[in-house]
């Protein structure tokens, strides 16, 4: 028996191709959800969409282009479930700028502008929908080495 039905619903899980996202995406594909999965991994990306029965985009959430070229092919949906996310392990003072950039860009930058504009056309279609934004215990605490990765989190949780 389920306990609610996601069925005629259409979601996209952004970082699903392993780990929290694929559990994700699987779940809302067992609710009854139509569900796209995007990530980077591409090949990797299939295969797990294939798995739900859902169909799988690519999408780097730090490349502008690669976030319009998901909106095009996605569309409006439902639910937008931004899960994409790296972290890099080092003390704060070690950070290069272009590590700094990689971990904002992945885990604030890139999930704010597909937020978004898949926001956007959730609104425009005028029947709402459901973002949820993945953190972590970061969102609410440092720890060592952390850092830059618990910036990135805590301002999601905002």
């Amino acid at each position: 028996m389920r306990i609610f039905s996601l069925q005629g619903k259409t979601a996209l899980v952004v970082g699903a191709s392993r780990g929290i996202g694929l559990a994700i995406a699987r779940q809302l594909a067992e609710a009854g959800a139509s569900v796209t999965l995007a990530a980077r991994t591409e090949p990797e990306l299939q295969a797990r969409a294939a798995e739900i029965g859902g169909r799988a985009v690519r999408l780097d959430v730090c490349d502008p282009q690669s976030i319009a070229d998901a909106v095009k092919t996605v569309g409006a949906t439902d639910i937008l479930v931004n899960v994409a996310g790296t972290v890099i392990r080092k003390r704060f003072e070690e950070f290069t700028e272009a590590e700094y950039r990689t971990v904002m860009d992945t885990n604030l930058n890139g999930i704010v502008h597909l937020t978004q504009q898949f926001g956007a056309l959730m609104v425009a279609r005028g029947q709402g929908g459901k973002i949820i934004n993945i953190g972590s215990l970061m969102s609410l605490r440092g720890l060592p080495y952390l850092s830059i990765y618990a910036i990135t989190k805590g301002a999601l949780a905002q």
